[in-house]
């Protein structure tokens, strides 16, 4: 499946978007551990890894064996040189490479926003297919009972709040809410919700 919102993360506008946030964020290591605590996933994925700082801090609080997918070309580059040990593959959340239930754990940052409304359900179908347990989801606007399209540095169709947590639960009425959190900029995040989910 090819979007609008792909050809814009894999331009100019992507590029520039790695660059300004390849910053490493050690606080978001506790904001992991509080949200995955009694859980212990051995092999994750990060579907829109970008250069896979979260990879790195799940790989601080023990997670073995992890994976990403990214879109954009020149990301993939970096997070392979930040890291030969991570996984990280091309690709979208619409073709997720994997078999079903390889992850203990699938999960997005900031990824679902960018996706369209039209689109997001079939992403929502990979990364449950590809789970076998548990999925994440750590986005903004989740506040929001009625989805918004938002402007994004001047780009039109580009993000959209939404309580992408009610969405999950809608489509895949079997997700269980282990636990939720508020995010703000003490945990290393402009205002975000994160929802741990198991599957029945």
């Amino acid at each position: 499946m090819q979007t609008n919102q792909l050809e814009l993360w894999r331009s100019a506008f992507g590029r520039e978007y790695t660059d300004r946030n390849d910053q490493e964020k050690p606080e978001r290591v506790v904001s992991w551990r509080r949200l995955l605590d009694g859980v212990t996933p051995k092999r994750a994925l990060e579907i829109g890894c970008n250069v896979g700082w979260n990879l790195e801090y799940l790989r601080r609080i023990g997670v073995e064996d992890l994976y990403g997918i990214e879109p954009q070309t020149y990301a993939v580059t970096r997070a392979r040189a930040r890291n030969p040990v991570f996984n990280v593959l091309h690709g979208t959340a619409f073709e997720l490479p994997f078999r079903d239930q390889f992850f203990d754990l699938a999960f997005t940052s900031g990824v679902l926003i960018h996706i369209s409304p039209d689109a997001i359900g079939a992403a929502l179908d990979e990364i449950y297919r590809v789970s076998r347990r548990y999925i994440v989801a750590i986005e903004y606007g989740m506040a929001h009972q009625s989805e918004q399209e938002v402007l994004y540095r001047g780009k039109q169709s580009a993000l959209w709040k939404r309580d992408h947590g009610a969405i999950w639960q809608r489509r895949y009425p079997d997700l269980k809410l282990v636990r939720m959190l508020e995010l703000g900029v003490a945990d290393g995040y402009d205002d975000c919700t994160a929802q741990l989910f198991e599957k029945a």
